[in-house]
């Protein structure tokens, strides 16, 4: 089909609209690369956390009205959905924009990465010792300590208030002990920062980590521990998985310290949008909004972590992955607000260059997602060099030639760089961006 594409701000499109083309490579998206309609807010909303302008195909596109006007027809009947349900997305529905959070807070940083990172450290630190602590005495069936637990997964709550970038940092690091109670403690970094983006109370955003923090204690009560486990698929696998729910359930409900939406969210953890989850196959707004953000984030992190899974994915291509489930395992908004959170390069996350160099992203401005600062590490033959920071926003601004961008980014542990050494082997001026 012949296309005639025309240049478009992100701030002009309008319902309808067909996105042909981006200002970057689609595969440094989420984005479904054969182009897609613009049905709601919601899309342009996702696309201006990665682009500045589009393309659009004139000829694909449809009128705003007609758009409208398809809004206003009535429902088609459940075997009428279930029959279109693969047609092309010029023939779909428009989906209204969901109200997550009624009255959303808006965060601002209010306290630099390098001066937060040195307090997230600790805090993480002091949240895996009383996880493990808590673990063994679960598997010991001694009293459990729930209420330290609580506590340092509120003081986690309290930094990604502050910055964000410093527990995504954090998230990434090398570190002795077990997998699975560090599973734990970032998806309870990564619901805190999902719950930040989509305006969650303080008060909200204790209870949500306190939850998801919480999922996981019925895998260290099962008879087979899975705790020495270096691939999280082979736990899932475990016939007797299923029964953590059901475990976690039946001792942190008499509990007086935990509210009813903690315990609900972690009833509800591996409940699927589509109803494809369990224990109680529940969908869509059945699940409650704690829950569907628990199971995200869980998904997210067993994607992305190289100590849980034997082919960790990039964030981006973890992030793509989870776009291509959107009101099919989680709902749309919760996907697309968590990738407004991180962006596809968060802090931490190893990059290859169009020049072939290898580095690591230190910042996450959301007016430079693109082009972030960059510790260089590795030159184009993959040898390494003396740390370096490079602003590729900066340095693009100031050449005349082929401007450097990010290539792709790569999976945890690729060409065996450890991010937490690289504040310990840097020169000064860059030590002190890390203390």
């Amino acid at each position: 089909m012949a296309t005639f594409q025309r240049k478009i701000a992100i701030g002009d499109l309008t319902l309808g609209m067909y996105v042909s083309n981006l200002d970057c490579p689609w595969h440094m998206t989420p984005f479904p690369i054969q182009g897609f309609y613009i049905d709601s807010e919601q899309d342009v909303t996702a696309l201006a956390g990665f682009c500045k302008f589009v393309f659009i195909d004139t000829l694909r596109s449809k009128s705003p009205q007609s758009y409208k006007q398809k809004e206003a027809k009535p429902q088609n009947s459940r075997a009428d959905t279930k029959k279109n349900a693969n047609a092309d997305s010029a023939n779909t529905q428009p989906r209204r924009k969901k109200i997550l959070v009624r009255r959303p807070v808006k965060y601002e940083i209010k306290v630099p990465f390098k001066k937060e990172l040195k307090k997230a450290q600790s805090i993480y630190r002091d949240l895996d010792r009383t996880v493990t602590v808590m673990a063994t005495q679960l598997q010991n069936r001694t009293e459990v300590d729930i209420a330290s637990a609580v506590e340092n997964t509120k003081l986690a709550v309290a930094s990604v208030i502050r910055n964000p970038d410093a527990m995504i940092w954090v998230t990434k690091m090398k570190r002795e002990g077990t997998p699975l109670y560090q599973h734990a403690i970032n998806c309870a970094i990564w619901a805190a920062i999902l719950g930040r983006e989509i305006g969650l109370s303080e008060p909200k955003l204790e209870t949500l980590a306190t939850g998801v923090v919480l999922c996981k204690v019925g895998l260290f009560m099962l008879p087979t521990s899975p705790n020495t486990s270096t691939e999280f698929s082979g736990t899932r696998e475990n016939p007797l998985y299923k029964k953590h729910v059901t475990l976690a359930l039946k001792l942190l409900s008499q509990s007086k310290s935990l509210s009813k939406e903690v315990i609900n969210t972690i009833a509800t953890h591996e409940e699927r949008f589509n109803g494809s989850g369990f224990p109680q196959q529940l969908k869509d707004t059945e699940i409650p909004l704690f829950g569907q953000i628990a199971g995200l984030v869980d998904y997210y992190e067993t994607s992305v972590s190289s100590q849980l899974n034997a082919k960790p994915l990039s964030p981006s291509d973890a992030l793509s992955a989870m776009y291509q489930e959107r009101d099919h395992l989680f709902e749309s908004e919760l996907i697309e607000s968590f990738i407004q959170a991180l962006g596809l390069f968060p802090p931490g996350t190893i990059v290859k260059l169009n020049n072939q160099q290898i580095g690591v992203v230190t910042s996450n401005q959301k007016n430079k997602r693109l082009q972030p600062e960059i510790v260089m590490v590795l030159d184009a033959n993959q040898t390494a060099v003396k740390h370096r920071i490079l602003d590729l926003h900066a340095y693009n601004q100031n050449i005349c030639d082929e401007p450097l961008e990010i290539e792709c980014c790569l999976p945890a542990g690729s060409y065996d760089i450890d991010i937490s050494t690289l504040y310990r082997k840097a020169p000064s001026f860059l030590s002190n961006l890390f203390s």
